[in-house]
């Protein structure tokens, strides 16, 4: 089973460079995304920053049709501007 520690592993690994343009990524590479985001945000205690980032998760869960760029975008944005927040709250 990953844990959160796990998720930010492999989130750092995939784009060391920081934050992927949502555009340029594959349907398949977006579908990684959100099951990394959705378990940053089911497995982490309560913050602004997660309960944030908790919202995201469940739009990605919920989701019914694909997400759009612009607002995937926005999603990876928020992750990996608050990564090492993140990362210190999965830690706990």
């Amino acid at each position: 089973m990953q844990t959160p520690q796990d998720a930010i592993t492999a989130l750092r690994q995939k784009f060391p460079d920081g934050m992927p343009d949502v555009h340029s990524l594959s349907d398949e590479q977006k579908a990684w995304l959100h099951m990394k985001i959705q378990l940053l945000a089911s497995e982490v205690s309560p913050s602004l920053t997660i309960m944030q980032l908790q919202k995201i998760g469940k739009r990605l869960t919920y989701a019914t049709e694909c997400v759009p760029d612009e607002e995937m975008q926005r999603m990876i944005s928020f992750v990996f501007d608050n990564m090492a927040e993140i990362e210190h709250i999965a830690r706990k």
